[in-house]
């Protein structure tokens, strides 16, 4: 798989510089014939659509990361999960009295 994902970016690289024009934005999109004020709002509407969709995908992988620290918690058998969702010390590793 790693060198199928190798050989696909080669290829995407020789493909932008073999072709460069391409990989030019059209004049709309460098602002050409329109004001500064339009070229500033679509940047910054840009900029926070990409800050949303960011921290939307950053949740999604914060809850996987946790999951995995969780469940890498509970493969020893050292902690319990109550019917609450916390995690609890296993009742055999708490000392006798």
């Amino acid at each position: 798989m790693k060198m199928l994902l190798k050989a696909f970016v080669a290829l995407f690289v020789v493909a932008v510089l073999a072709l460069p024009d391409v990989a030019y934005a059209c004049e709309m999109c460098f602002g050409a014939g329109s004001d500064e004020a339009t070229v500033q709002a679509i940047f910054m509407s840009m900029l926070a659509l990409f800050g949303m969709v960011t921290f939307v995908w950053g949740g999604i992988g914060m809850f996987f990361v946790n999951m995995r620290r969780r469940a890498r918690m509970l493969e020893p058998g050292d902690f319990v999960v109550t019917p609450y969702g916390d995690l609890r010390p296993s009742p055999h590793d708490e000392p006798e009295r």
